[in-house]
């Protein structure tokens, strides 16, 4: 299976959430939250491939652990 990664302007808003996680972590319950009801929502109508949810969860994924090993190398205390 192959995931479309960065296929529409909302993947840079999953890269910008996935961005601010390390700082709350309302912001991945609040994105994984979505994007539940989004795909239920979606799916039955054809609307939401599971390669197009899949792609979203590893952007927002992305974003995360790019800025949580940016914070450690910077030396920038763990939050969590």
């Amino acid at each position: 299976m192959q995931i479309n990664v960065f296929n529409d302007w909302f993947s840079l808003g999953h890269l910008v959430l996935g961005l601010l996680t390390p700082v709350s972590l309302l912001f991945f319950l609040g994105f994984l939250l979505y994007e539940l009801v989004e795909f239920m929502y979606k799916k039955p109508k054809g609307k939401e491939k599971v390669e197009d949810f899949l792609g979203d969860l590893f952007e927002f994924m992305f974003g995360a652990g790019f800025s949580t090993l940016f914070l450690s190398a910077v030396g920038f205390p763990k939050l969590f």
